[in-house]
């Protein structure tokens, strides 16, 4: 990766989405695309899509293929990217092709939106309900200390906690938490340096009830959805497995997908190297594997990449609507839970002295 690249990443989907419609368009309009695309540049804000379309521009003009500057754009551009862009010219149909990218880029930015708002609410709830308890120990709960040291009273066990945390929040929360979230922290980077550890790291996310369920979910639409309109496109299956694998953020597709690519090289059928390497869901194995039996692949993987959609919309749904709520009853529990135990049982024991 040259330093190009390490500054400025790969395109957005809204990015790569902007850019692909200019490009079909200029295609369809038989325009020349190195004009239309530094015209474009021209006019364009600094970063990455700028980069990306000046570089195109240039490639263009010393005399590459659209393909050929496309794929210079590795690392910013997708790899299948310029595959597909290949099969359109030598099948005549670009514009087409342009606009089956466009679809998928629009239904990926559409996928990952649904799981990034699904699990912005919970958190959302979360950081406020610790802003609202850090505000209780910072400005409420002085304010008792102070009354019971007056009375000299001995505090229950729980109380005499939240008053140490109190008057040094610094060794009894901040550091604890600190060496917590830096071990968290640590602990994920233990599993990203290996391949076998991001694919542990990846089966323990899947496993978490209803939010590991939804993250595969959209991986998986999103990986049908390319494999199938990769397949539609007359590329040969090891090539766009390999492709539409490495194209998606699951590790564990990721590493297996260059294994079944070469066992259907080796004359292996794809229910077969499914079922040998188990990195898909069995109904998903079993659906592919019908439809290469049957020569509707594409139309086969469609259906499936539209299955896991609607899961993904659904179980977004079901995260919007029950967890907040949830979320927001527990937090006011929890900080009632404080007051009863930390603050009103020692009131009520120096009221009944008082009284006494």
């Amino acid at each position: 990766m040259d330093n190009t690249e390490k500054k400025f990443g790969a395109l957005t989907p809204d990015q790569l989405i902007y850019l692909n419609e200019e490009i079909a368009g200029m295609a369809r309009a038989g325009l020349p695309l190195e004009e239309g695309l530094a015209s474009i540049a021209r006019e364009m804000s600094r970063g990455n899509l700028k980069e990306a379309t000046q570089l195109l521009a240039q490639d263009l003009k010393q005399g590459k293929s659209l393909p050929e500057a496309i794929a210079a754009q590795q690392g910013r551009v997708p790899k299948f990217y310029s595959s597909l862009m290949n099969a359109g010219i030598r099948g005549g149909n670009l514009p087409e092709v342009l606009a089956l990218l466009t679809t998928y880029a629009r239904s990926l930015s559409d996928l990952s939106s649904v799981v990034y708002t699904a699990l912005l609410y919970p958190m959302m709830v979360i950081l406020i309900a610790i802003l609202l308890t850090v505000m209780i120990m910072i400005f409420v709960m002085p304010q008792f200390i102070s009354i019971f040291s007056d009375f000299g009273m001995r505090l229950p066990f729980f109380t005499q906690l939240i008053v140490d945390v109190c008057r040094n929040p610094i060794p009894t929360l901040v550091i604890p938490l600190g060496v917590i979230g830096i071990s968290a922290i640590g602990l994920r980077q233990v599993f990203n340096a290996t391949e076998v550890g991001r694919c542990n790291w990846a089966r323990l996310i899947y496993s978490l009830p209803v939010f590991g369920v939804l993250i595969r979910s959209a991986r998986l639409a999103a990986f049908t959805d390319l494999l199938a309109i990769l397949v539609e496109n007359k590329m040969p299956l090891p090539e766009a497995f390999e492709l539409a694998a490495q194209a998606g953020s699951d590790p564990i597709l990721k590493a297996g997908g260059i294994q079944i690519a070469e066992k259907l090289r080796q004359g292996s059928s794809l229910a077969q190297a499914l079922k040998e390497f188990k990195i898909l869901p069995e109904v998903v194995s079993w659906m592919a594997g019908m439809g290469e039996l049957n020569g509707n692949l594409s139309q086969t993987l469609k259906q499936a990449a539209q299955m896991y959609a609607r899961q993904v919309a659904v179980r977004s749904q079901m995260v919007q609507s029950i967890f907040p709520p949830l979320l927001v009853v527990l937090c006011a529990g929890f900080i009632t839970s404080i007051f009863v135990f930390a603050v009103f049982l020692p009131l009520i024991n120096l009221l009944q002295g008082l009284s006494n």
